[in-house]
């Protein structure tokens, strides 16, 4: 039994390597072998190798630890300037909003920046208006809104307008979109993915967004 202790103790300390052969390695001692030979009575036959080895003789040798070379730092010419440069001029460029109206009619608003710094802007003005936040999704330029209206007083049951009753109120969904053109990013107003919202609606939000810009 003890016998059995030890072997087991053994085996689990060398793990197994005397039982099972390595053979990671093999491949360094591999020889290429000649060409198949088809006798030319059978096909005549051309056979190359697709991929031939070529002789690399070892001679590489390493003293000591090896050091992987770094790449050569990226200098700046003295007329160049970094990206974070270029950016933080973009940033510090005056907003200007213009209300337009498109081809259609549409009302939209037109701010003279760059994409992100309007997605910025375009949240904190919705804040400021008091206008509520749903949702967003910046990868399609969309904030998700809703506002708030009175509701229908005839909408009022006989015994809650005796009582002094208030109508619900209306909750509207909207979606404020960006989109980037040449000449800056426009923000429209929609129903939904597909609808633009009513142009008396959509004028309205676009002061009320302008005024907090």
């Amino acid at each position: 039994m003890r016998l059995g202790v030890l072997l087991v103790s053994f085996l689990a300390l060398n793990g197994c390597s005397w039982l099972f052969h390595d053979r990671s390695n093999d491949y360094l001692n591999s020889k290429i072998q000649p060409n198949i030979q088809v006798p030319n009575d059978v096909a005549e036959v051309s056979l190359r190798p697709q991929l031939p080895i070529p002789e690399v003789k070892n001679e590489l040798s390493v003293d000591g630890e090896f050091v992987l070379p770094r790449p050569t730092p990226l200098v700046l010419a003295d007329n160049e300037e970094p990206t974070s440069a270029s950016l933080s001029e973009l940033s510090q460029v005056s907003l200007e909003t213009n209300l337009l109206k498109d081809g259609n009619g549409t009302p939209i608003l037109r701010l003279n920046i760059e994409f992100a710094r309007a997605w910025s802007e375009l949240g904190e003005a919705l804040k400021k208006a008091d206008i509520n936040i749903t949702d967003l999704n910046r990868s399609i330029g969309t904030y998700y809104i809703e506002l708030i209206k009175p509701g229908n007083p005839e909408d009022v049951g006989f015994w809650s307008g005796l009582f002094g009753g208030e109508p619900e109120p209306i909750k509207v969904p909207l979606q404020v979109k960006l989109n980037q053109a040449r000449t800056g990013v426009y923000i429209a107003i929609h129903e939904d993915a597909e609808n633009l919202a009513e142009d008396a609606q959509a004028q309205s939000l676009l002061e009320q967004i302008q005024d907090n810009l």
